[in-house]
C-alpha cells in the first residue's frame, strides 16, 4: 500500500464518525417530531415562544435532511484539512433557518390573532391562497436562481469559497440564505397540511430534498408548481361553493 493510499485511508478513518452522528441526530429529530405530532400538548393554544420552538424543531430536522448533497460536497473538499469547517458550515446554515423560524412562528401567531387559523392549520380560503402563492413561486426567477446553487453545490463552493473556520461559517450563512430563497414557500405549506402533521412534514422534506438533486431537481420544479396552483384553485373553488347560500324554493 503506497503513501497516498495510506493517507486516504487515514483521512476516511479520522472523519468516519461525522456522518453517523449527523444521521443519528436527524433520525432522532424525526422520531421526536412524530411523537410531538401525536401529543395533545401541540393541539392547544400556544405562546409565541412555543410556536417559534415548534417551527425551529421542524425547520432544523427537515432542512438538515435536505442539506445532505451540499454537506457531502463540502465533506469531499475539507477531507484533507479539518472537519471543523463542515460542522461550522452546518451550524451557520441552521442559524439562517432559525431566523426563518422566528418569522414563520410570528406569522402564525399573527394569523391566529386574526382568527384565520383552525388549530394548527389555516382556514380553507387562506390555504388556497398559500397553495397558489407557493405554486406561482416555483416559476419565479428567484426560485430558479437559488435552486441552481442548491443543485450544483460544487459550483457554489467554487464561487463563494472562504478559507478557515470563520470562512465556513460565512459560507453556511450564504447557503442558508440561498436555501431559504429556494424553499421558503414550500415550508409555508405547513400552514396548509398542519403544523403537527408528521406525515405532511416528511412529504415536504422529501420534495425539497428531491429538488436539490442535480439529475431530477429542476425537472420536478415546474410540474410541482402546476400541481400546487391547481390545488389552490380547487381549494378556493370548493370554499366558494361551500360558502354560497343555498336557496330553498317552497311550492305552495
Amino acid at each position: 500500500m503506497d503513501t497516498e493510499t495510506n493517507e486516504r485511508v487515514a483521512q476516511r478513518s479520522r472523519f468516519a464518525w461525522h456522518w453517523p452522528v449527523f444521521f443519528f441526530v436527524i433520525g432522532a429529530g424525526w422520531v421526536a417530531l412524530f411523537f410531538l405530532s401525536r401529543s395533545s400538548v401541540t393541539h392547544v393554544v400556544s405562546s409565541w415562544s412555543s410556536t417559534v420552538a415548534m417551527w425551529l424543531a421542524m425547520s432544523i430536522v427537515m432542512m438538515s435532511t435536505t442539506a445532505v448533497p451540499v454537506l457531502q460536497s463540502l465533506a469531499d473538499v475539507v477531507r484533507k484539512t479539518t472537519f471543523a469547517v463542515w460542522w461550522v458550515f452546518l451550524v451557520a446554515y441552521l442559524v439562517m433557518w432559525a431566523l426563518y423560524s422566528v418569522v414563520a412562528g410570528s406569522l402564525q401567531m399573527l394569523l391566529g390573532g386574526l382568527g384565520w387559523m383552525d388549530g394548527h392549520s389555516t382556514q380553507s380560503w387562506l390555504s388556497g391562497l398559500i397553495l397558489l402563492a407557493a405554486g406561482a413561486y416555483q416559476f419565479s426567477s428567484l426560485k430558479q436562481r437559488c435552486q441552481s446553487e442548491c443543485v450544483s453545490p460544487m459550483t457554489f463552493f467554487l464561487r463563494y469559497w472562504r478559507e478557515g473556520v470563520w470562512g465556513g461559517f460565512k459560507m453556511g450563512l450564504r447557503h442558508g440564505a440561498t436555501c431559504i430563497g429556494c424553499c421558503w414557500a414550500l415550508m409555508l405549506l405547513a400552514f396548509v397540511g398542519g403544523m403537527v402533521n408528521a406525515a405532511f412534514m416528511a412529504l415536504c422534506a422529501l420534495v425539497m430534498a428531491l429538488e436539490k438533486f442535480p439529475t431530477i431537481g429542476t425537472k420536478i420544479t415546474r410540474p410541482l408548481g402546476i400541481a400546487l396552483v391547481a390545488a389552490g384553485i380547487s381549494v378556493l373553488a370548493f370554499d366558494f361553493i361551500s360558502a354560497a347560500p343555498i336557496e330553498v324554493h317552497q311550492h305552495l
